[in-house]
């Protein structure tokens, strides 16, 4: 009931939920190649794509831009990002059904292909010059990928994206109570021509974007703030609840996870610094990417709205130069998409995301469609990280709950020492 195969059961379920730092220190960097391999699948993948993207759309002709014209290049550039997610997800999705050498071996043959073959088949193509080089880089890219997996920046990062996925539906409900009041501030922005200079302006003479990335990081700053606020006094009420659990409490909430089975004397363990800052970050994490991707759904609104709207001479009207043919997002072209579009759409998307964020962290039906749940998640990988080391855990027997109250002790499973 109690064995190694529970134990791994258990840990990959942590794992699963972006809480690596539970699992225990002498475990944590097993399977640690198996387990970095969507990572290097996405980057053996991503990089011959783009330069394959690029190579196409060079030959493509803009000068005869139309709209759906270019939402199709701008659909063709996406994919560049697009089809590597998706092939690393299926690779992680099998690598889950297959034997731990199985697993071993396709880590192998990846990682050879991404260190030693790719860069023959690039210089091969001609896209690269020096193969030692290019072999030497790609090898540190491996390794700093290793070393984030076992960190655990992959778990959390993975769970973090698959519950923003599970409530892609709770963003669109939220989007359309905060688009209202926020969708007459975008519009009245997007065509006033001080906007756009605002904008323009954010870029060096050289491309760079150095001046737009810092407004768009204080947006990002101002909004976790906000995020941070909420945190601290939520996650400090889980915690004094989770004190206060009963053994019929922690049968009810691990019905449903490896836990399941009988756990006698569940102990109460002492967070450690490290899990402390796993709990919070994957919490905030999964506020703040919410905020994020309806910053990203208003950008492509705004790009393709812009280029259905605004023509080139009204561009050239408002800042006394035509606009550019093409434009590019982090190194990948937009044909037939100005800079001057994408500056503002990113400048106006960095405050959507900020608003959005500001404004449903206190929202009724913010909390009841996303933040309750995501609190009531937190409670359960409380109670079964106490569960796991009960069974497991052979550094010593901690002392159990006090059985007075959730606050009749000062434990270190609060985030902020209570008063």
């Amino acid at each position: 009931m109690h064995g190694e195969v529970e134990r791994r059961a258990v840990e990959m379920w942590f794992r699963r939920r972006g809480l690596p730092m539970v699992v225990r220190r002498q475990v944590r960097g097993t399977s640690l190649l198996s387990r970095a391999t969507p990572a290097l699948v996405f980057l053996v993948l991503f990089q011959p794509l783009l330069n394959w993207v690029n190579a196409e759309l060079d030959k493509l002709d803009v000068s005869t831009a139309k709209a759906p014209y270019v939402i199709g290049l701008l659909a063709l550039s996406l994919a560049t990002f697009v089809v590597p997610v998706l092939v690393a997800w299926f690779v992680s999705w099998a690598l889950r059904r297959r034997s731990e050498l199985k697993r071993l071996l396709i880590a192998s043959v990846v990682l050879v292909l991404g260190v030693v073959a790719l860069p023959l088949i690039q210089k091969k193509l001609g896209q690269i010059n020096n193969v030692p080089v290019t072999m030497g880089t790609y090898a540190c890219v491996a390794v700093g990928v290793l070393v984030l997996v076992f960190v655990g920046a992959g778990s959390v990062l993975a769970w973090t994206l698959r519950v923003a996925v599970r409530h892609v539906r709770d963003v669109g409900n939220l989007a359309s109570r905060a688009l209202p009041l926020l969708m007459i501030f975008i519009l009245f922005g997007f065509f006033a021509t001080e906007t756009w200079q605002i904008a323009q302006k954010l870029q060096d003479e050289d491309g760079r974007r150095t001046n737009l990335w810092l407004v768009i990081g204080l947006f990002g700053l101002l909004a976790s703030l906000f995020l941070i606020a909420i945190l601290r006094d939520e996650g400090r009420e889980v915690l004094a609840k989770h004190r206060a659990a009963s053994m019929k409490d922690y049968e009810a909430v691990l019905d449903k996870t490896p836990l399941n089975h009988d756990v006698p004397d569940i102990h109460n363990h002492p967070l450690t610094r490290r899990e402390k800052l796993n709990l919070a970050v994957v919490v905030f994490l999964a506020l703040a990417l919410q905020a994020v991707v309806f910053a990203f759904v208003v950008f492509w609104f705004l790009v393709v709205f812009g280029l259905m709207a605004i023509d080139d001479s009204v561009i050239q009207g408002w800042l006394g130069k035509a606009p550019s043919d093409s434009g590019h997002l982090f190194g990948v072209p937009l044909r037939g998409v100005s800079d001057e579009l994408i500056l503002v759409s990113m400048f106006l998307a960095g405050f959507s995301g900020m608003y959005f964020a500001a404004s449903n962290a206190t929202d009724p039906t913010y909390r009841k469609s996303f933040f309750d749940p995501l609190m009531a998640d937190l409670a359960v990988s409380l109670a079964a990280r106490d569960a796991y080391l009960t069974l497991w855990d052979k550094d010593g027997d901690p002392p159990g709950y006090p059985e007075e109250g959730p606050l009749a002790t000062k434990g270190d499973l609060e985030w902020q020492k209570t008063q």
